[in-house]
Protein backbone atom coordinates (compact mmCIF):
# COMPACT_ATOMS: atom_id res chain seq x y z
CA UNK A 1 0.00 0.00 0.00
CA UNK A 2 1.60 3.81 -0.99
CA UNK A 3 0.83 6.28 1.61
CA UNK A 4 1.50 9.80 -0.22
CA UNK A 5 1.27 12.51 2.96
CA UNK A 6 4.41 11.64 4.95
CA UNK A 7 2.95 12.74 8.16
CA UNK A 8 0.43 9.74 7.52
CA UNK A 9 3.70 7.80 6.63
CA UNK A 10 5.03 9.18 10.40
CA UNK A 11 1.72 8.41 11.74
CA UNK A 12 1.52 5.49 10.94
CA UNK A 13 5.28 4.20 11.77
CA UNK A 14 4.22 6.15 15.53
CA UNK A 15 1.52 3.38 16.06
CA UNK A 16 3.43 0.28 14.82
CA UNK A 17 7.45 0.70 15.90
CA UNK A 18 8.16 0.95 19.78
CA UNK A 19 11.59 1.13 21.30
CA UNK A 20 11.93 -1.77 24.30
CA UNK A 21 15.15 -2.51 26.52
CA UNK A 22 16.69 -5.67 25.10
CA UNK A 23 17.11 -6.74 28.98
CA UNK A 24 12.88 -5.89 29.50
CA UNK A 25 10.44 -8.51 30.03
CA UNK A 26 9.13 -7.19 26.93
CA UNK A 27 12.24 -7.52 24.32
CA UNK A 28 12.80 -11.27 26.07
CA UNK A 29 9.44 -12.12 24.27
CA UNK A 30 11.41 -11.32 20.98
CA UNK A 31 13.91 -13.62 19.37
CA UNK A 32 17.05 -12.06 18.42
CA UNK A 33 17.92 -15.03 16.99
CA UNK A 34 15.81 -14.25 14.32
CA UNK A 35 17.87 -10.76 13.70
CA UNK A 36 19.62 -10.65 10.25
CA UNK A 37 21.70 -7.63 8.94
CA UNK A 38 23.26 -7.38 5.59
CA UNK A 39 26.95 -8.82 4.76
CA UNK A 40 28.15 -5.59 5.83
CA UNK A 41 26.81 -5.30 9.19
CA UNK A 42 27.47 -9.33 10.38
CA UNK A 43 30.12 -7.79 13.22
CA UNK A 44 26.65 -5.68 14.62
CA UNK A 45 24.33 -8.74 14.44
CA UNK A 46 27.16 -10.67 16.57
CA UNK A 47 27.15 -8.57 19.28
CA UNK A 48 23.53 -8.24 19.27
CA UNK A 49 23.37 -12.57 19.86
CA UNK A 50 26.35 -12.84 21.62
CA UNK A 51 27.78 -9.80 23.62
CA UNK A 52 24.63 -7.50 24.15
CA UNK A 53 23.13 -9.24 26.80
CA UNK A 54 26.27 -9.74 28.91
CA UNK A 55 27.12 -5.75 28.22
CA UNK A 56 23.60 -4.09 29.15
CA UNK A 57 23.59 -6.22 32.41
CA UNK A 58 27.15 -4.64 33.31
CA UNK A 59 26.20 -1.64 32.72
CA UNK A 60 28.18 -1.00 29.51
CA UNK A 61 25.80 0.18 27.33
CA UNK A 62 22.14 0.01 26.70
CA UNK A 63 20.76 -1.67 24.01
CA UNK A 64 16.87 -1.27 22.43
CA UNK A 65 15.10 -3.07 19.76
CA UNK A 66 13.27 -1.34 17.54
CA UNK A 67 9.99 -3.51 17.10
CA UNK A 68 6.73 -3.64 14.92
CA UNK A 69 4.04 -3.67 17.47
CA UNK A 70 1.75 -5.39 14.78
CA UNK A 71 4.42 -8.05 13.56
CA UNK A 72 5.64 -8.72 16.67
CA UNK A 73 9.45 -8.31 14.89
CA UNK A 74 12.48 -6.22 15.56
CA UNK A 75 12.61 -3.59 12.87
CA UNK A 76 16.34 -2.18 14.43
CA UNK A 77 18.30 -2.29 16.87
CA UNK A 78 20.65 0.79 18.71
CA UNK A 79 22.77 1.08 21.64
CA UNK A 80 23.82 3.93 23.53
CA UNK A 81 26.74 4.39 26.42
CA UNK A 82 27.92 7.51 27.88
CA UNK A 83 30.88 8.97 26.17
CA UNK A 84 33.60 12.49 26.57
CA UNK A 85 34.82 14.54 23.93
CA UNK A 86 37.71 17.06 25.09
CA UNK A 87 39.87 19.87 24.14
CA UNK A 88 43.28 19.15 24.45
CA UNK A 89 45.63 22.26 25.95
CA UNK A 90 47.33 23.51 22.84
CA UNK A 91 44.36 22.57 20.33
CA UNK A 92 44.09 25.83 19.06
CA UNK A 93 47.68 25.37 17.30
CA UNK A 94 45.62 23.76 14.48
CA UNK A 95 44.22 26.58 13.20
CA UNK A 96 47.90 28.50 13.57
CA UNK A 97 50.35 29.05 11.30
CA UNK A 98 53.35 27.72 10.86
CA UNK A 99 54.85 31.18 12.47
CA UNK A 100 51.79 31.84 14.44
CA UNK A 101 52.58 28.12 16.30
CA UNK A 102 56.48 29.03 16.86
CA UNK A 103 55.74 32.26 18.25
CA UNK A 104 53.25 31.21 21.26
CA UNK A 105 55.59 28.10 22.12
CA UNK A 106 58.30 30.72 22.75
CA UNK A 107 56.67 33.24 24.68
CA UNK A 108 54.58 30.17 26.15
CA UNK A 109 58.20 28.19 27.04
CA UNK A 110 59.80 31.19 28.17
CA UNK A 111 57.39 32.22 31.01
CA UNK A 112 56.86 28.55 32.26
CA UNK A 113 60.78 28.18 32.75
CA UNK A 114 60.56 31.60 34.26
CA UNK A 115 62.63 34.31 31.74
CA UNK A 116 60.75 37.30 32.51
CA UNK A 117 62.40 39.01 29.96
CA UNK A 118 61.42 37.24 27.20
CA UNK A 119 58.25 38.88 26.80
CA UNK A 120 55.59 38.32 23.79
CA UNK A 121 56.21 41.93 22.70
CA UNK A 122 59.93 40.75 22.68
CA UNK A 123 59.22 37.76 20.99
CA UNK A 124 56.87 39.90 18.42
CA UNK A 125 60.04 42.29 17.84
CA UNK A 126 62.22 39.29 16.34
CA UNK A 127 59.69 38.68 13.63
CA UNK A 128 58.63 40.74 10.65
CA UNK A 129 54.45 40.49 12.32
CA UNK A 130 52.32 42.69 10.01
CA UNK A 131 50.55 39.70 8.92
CA UNK A 132 49.41 38.30 12.14
CA UNK A 133 47.33 39.26 14.64
CA UNK A 134 48.86 40.37 17.42
CA UNK A 135 45.78 40.34 19.51
CA UNK A 136 44.75 37.28 18.78
CA UNK A 137 47.90 35.27 19.64
CA UNK A 138 48.56 37.09 22.94
CA UNK A 139 44.81 35.74 23.78
CA UNK A 140 45.85 32.47 22.46
CA UNK A 141 49.51 32.74 24.92
CA UNK A 142 47.65 34.02 28.25
CA UNK A 143 44.94 30.97 27.81
CA UNK A 144 47.87 29.04 27.29
CA UNK A 145 50.05 30.17 30.27
CA UNK A 146 47.10 29.97 32.48
CA UNK A 147 46.00 26.41 31.56
CA UNK A 148 49.20 25.26 31.63
CA UNK A 149 50.48 26.90 34.91
CA UNK A 150 47.20 25.23 36.40
CA UNK A 151 47.78 21.73 35.52
CA UNK A 152 51.89 22.03 36.79
CA UNK A 153 50.45 23.08 40.03
CA UNK A 154 47.50 20.56 40.21
CA UNK A 155 50.47 17.88 39.40
CA UNK A 156 52.31 19.47 42.06
CA UNK A 157 49.55 19.36 44.75
CA UNK A 158 48.27 16.45 43.82
CA UNK A 159 51.20 14.11 42.72
CA UNK A 160 48.95 12.18 40.24
CA UNK A 161 51.72 11.46 37.86
CA UNK A 162 49.61 8.86 36.10
CA UNK A 163 46.14 7.50 34.74
CA UNK A 164 45.72 11.49 34.23
CA UNK A 165 45.20 13.42 31.25
CA UNK A 166 44.94 16.78 32.29
CA UNK A 167 43.14 18.76 29.47
CA UNK A 168 41.69 22.48 28.86
CA UNK A 169 38.22 21.94 28.67
CA UNK A 170 35.65 18.05 28.93
CA UNK A 171 32.24 17.56 27.09
CA UNK A 172 29.85 15.33 28.01
CA UNK A 173 28.60 13.19 25.64
CA UNK A 174 26.28 10.02 24.17
CA UNK A 175 27.53 7.24 21.91
CA UNK A 176 25.39 5.67 19.49
CA UNK A 177 27.09 3.08 19.38
CA UNK A 178 25.44 0.41 17.48
CA UNK A 179 22.50 1.06 14.69
CA UNK A 180 21.13 -1.65 12.54
CA UNK A 181 18.36 -2.72 10.76
CA UNK A 182 16.84 -6.36 10.49
CA UNK A 183 17.23 -7.05 7.15
CA UNK A 184 14.00 -9.80 7.46
CA UNK A 185 11.99 -7.11 7.95
CA UNK A 186 9.53 -5.58 5.83
CA UNK A 187 7.02 -2.73 6.22
CA UNK A 188 3.59 -3.60 4.43
CA UNK A 189 3.94 0.03 3.48
CA UNK A 190 5.82 2.09 0.88
CA UNK A 191 7.23 5.19 2.63
CA UNK A 192 8.83 8.12 0.49
CA UNK A 193 11.94 7.63 3.28
CA UNK A 194 14.34 4.96 4.61
CA UNK A 195 12.96 4.11 7.88
CA UNK A 196 16.35 3.97 9.54
CA UNK A 197 16.08 7.76 9.10
CA UNK A 198 12.73 7.30 10.82
CA UNK A 199 14.08 4.97 13.86
CA UNK A 200 17.13 8.08 14.00
CA UNK A 201 14.67 11.25 14.05
CA UNK A 202 12.07 9.99 16.00
CA UNK A 203 13.18 7.39 18.07
CA UNK A 204 17.04 7.15 18.89
CA UNK A 205 17.19 11.47 19.26
CA UNK A 206 13.73 11.12 21.49
CA UNK A 207 15.57 8.97 23.79
CA UNK A 208 18.88 10.92 23.76
CA UNK A 209 17.16 14.32 24.43
CA UNK A 210 15.54 12.54 27.67
CA UNK A 211 18.29 11.37 28.60
CA UNK A 212 19.65 15.30 28.22
CA UNK A 213 16.74 16.36 30.08
CA UNK A 214 18.05 14.18 32.93
CA UNK A 215 21.77 14.17 33.03
CA UNK A 216 24.30 16.95 31.55
CA UNK A 217 24.97 15.95 27.61
CA UNK A 218 26.43 18.18 25.06
CA UNK A 219 27.10 15.85 21.94
CA UNK A 220 25.79 13.01 20.28
CA UNK A 221 28.73 11.14 17.84
CA UNK A 222 28.89 7.83 16.92
CA UNK A 223 31.31 5.78 14.66
CA UNK A 224 30.36 4.89 11.22
CA UNK A 225 31.63 2.07 9.49
CA UNK A 226 31.90 2.84 5.95
CA UNK A 227 33.09 -0.34 3.69
CA UNK A 228 30.32 -2.07 1.47
CA UNK A 229 31.43 -3.12 -1.39
CA UNK A 230 29.77 -2.84 -4.79
CA UNK A 231 31.30 -6.10 -6.64
CA UNK A 232 28.96 -5.98 -9.63
CA UNK A 233 30.89 -2.41 -10.63
CA UNK A 234 34.09 -3.55 -9.49
CA UNK A 235 34.50 -0.61 -7.31
CA UNK A 236 33.99 0.15 -3.34
CA UNK A 237 30.32 2.16 -3.15
CA UNK A 238 28.90 2.59 0.13
CA UNK A 239 25.46 2.72 0.82
CA UNK A 240 22.96 3.90 3.27
CA UNK A 241 21.60 2.15 6.18
CA UNK A 242 19.01 0.38 4.75
CA UNK A 243 19.56 0.18 0.74
CA UNK A 244 19.12 -3.33 0.05
CA UNK A 245 21.27 -4.50 -2.73
CA UNK A 246 19.71 -7.87 -2.53
CA UNK A 247 16.34 -6.45 -2.50
CA UNK A 248 14.76 -6.72 -6.29
CA UNK A 249 11.56 -4.69 -5.88
CA UNK A 250 13.73 -1.72 -4.73
CA UNK A 251 15.13 0.68 -7.25
CA UNK A 252 16.68 3.14 -4.98
CA UNK A 253 20.19 3.90 -6.18
CA UNK A 254 23.10 3.94 -3.66
CA UNK A 255 22.93 7.78 -4.07
CA UNK A 256 25.19 8.26 -0.74
CA UNK A 257 28.63 7.46 0.66
CA UNK A 258 27.27 5.86 4.60
CA UNK A 259 29.39 9.19 6.03
CA UNK A 260 27.60 11.26 3.89
CA UNK A 261 24.50 10.14 4.26
CA UNK A 262 25.07 10.86 8.22
CA UNK A 263 25.67 14.22 7.34
CA UNK A 264 23.35 15.05 4.90
CA UNK A 265 20.48 12.81 6.55
CA UNK A 266 21.11 12.74 10.10
CA UNK A 267 22.92 16.03 10.69
CA UNK A 268 26.34 14.55 11.59
CA UNK A 269 29.62 16.31 11.40
CA UNK A 270 33.45 15.22 11.65
CA UNK A 271 35.02 16.27 14.59
CA UNK A 272 36.69 19.19 14.76
CA UNK A 273 38.51 21.34 17.37
CA UNK A 274 37.83 18.08 19.92
CA UNK A 275 39.39 15.58 21.06
CA UNK A 276 37.43 11.83 20.84
CA UNK A 277 38.30 9.10 22.18
CA UNK A 278 38.23 6.13 19.57
CA UNK A 279 38.31 2.90 21.16
CA UNK A 280 39.89 -0.75 19.42
CA UNK A 281 36.39 -1.74 17.95
CA UNK A 282 35.54 1.43 15.63
CA UNK A 283 39.14 1.56 14.44
CA UNK A 284 38.73 2.21 10.28
CA UNK A 285 35.46 3.97 11.32
CA UNK A 286 34.36 7.62 10.55
CA UNK A 287 33.56 9.67 13.80
CA UNK A 288 30.98 12.31 13.27
CA UNK A 289 29.29 14.38 15.86
CA UNK A 290 26.33 16.90 16.49
CA UNK A 291 25.55 19.11 19.33
CA UNK A 292 22.70 17.73 21.46
CA UNK A 293 21.32 21.34 21.63
CA UNK A 294 21.12 21.89 17.72
CA UNK A 295 19.27 18.06 17.62
CA UNK A 296 15.45 19.70 17.69
CA UNK A 297 16.44 22.27 15.28
CA UNK A 298 18.37 19.40 12.73
CA UNK A 299 15.23 17.54 12.58
CA UNK A 300 12.96 19.66 11.72
CA UNK A 301 15.29 20.55 8.71
CA UNK A 302 15.51 16.57 8.41
CA UNK A 303 12.01 16.36 7.55
CA UNK A 304 11.80 19.31 5.69
CA UNK A 305 14.11 17.89 3.00
CA UNK A 306 11.60 14.76 2.89
CA UNK A 307 8.59 16.48 3.26
CA UNK A 308 6.28 18.13 0.73
CA UNK A 309 4.65 20.38 3.45
CA UNK A 310 6.30 23.08 5.38
CA UNK A 311 6.48 22.04 9.19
Amino acid sequence: MIINHIQEQKKLLKARLKAVLLTSDEAKRLNIQNFHSDKNGKSLELYLKEHAQSEDHQGITKVYLVKDIEADSIVFFFALSAGLLYKEIGMEDINLSTLEKEIVDLCVQAYLQGDSNTTADEVFSWYDTESIDRDKLRRIIEDRIRIKSAAREDLEKTKEKFHINRVSKTFPGIVLSHFCKNTDYSLPEVLSFPIGFYVFWEIIVEQVLHIASLVGCQYLYLFAADNTEDIANGKTVLYTIDWDPDDTDNQAEPIYKLVEYYKNELKFEEVQDLTILKPYYDFNCFSLAQRISELAEHRKAAWIQHSDVDH
